[in-house]
């Protein structure tokens, strides 16, 4: 009960802090790609970041804050490794600047 209440907490930062979402690529351009820091918070105050754009599964480096940036790609983000445990579909511009529980992000290409 406690995970699902966590879970739930964490998709309502997400979803508070969501911005407009961009213009979907044509396929020459940018893919989305999320970008998560050491932290605290959103900044590279340790001096560590990690970017993720690659389709499919990969897991989330840092849990600091993150900030998906849609480029036409969705993604799902994941609460356990390998894409497994609570997923939450993420189709717009997104930003947390906290501890967040998401280890895997699947983008959609």
């Amino acid at each position: 009960m406690a995970t699902k209440m966590v879970a739930l907490a964490m998709a309502i930062v997400i979803l508070a802090t969501a911005k407009a979402g961009a213009a979907a690529t044509t396929g020459t351009g940018p893919r989305s790609y999320l970008t998560s820091w050491d932290g605290p918070a959103c900044t590279t105050s340790t001096g560590r970041m990690s970017s993720v754009g690659m389709c499919g599964c990969s897991p989330v480096r840092f849990h600091g804050g993150h900030e998906f940036n849609f480029r036409g790609e969705t993604a799902t983000l994941y609460s356990k490794h390998g894409c497994a445990g609570t997923p939450y579909q993420v189709f717009e511009d997104t930003q947390a600047c906290g501890d967040f529980g998401w280890r895997s992000i699947h983008i959609d290409c």
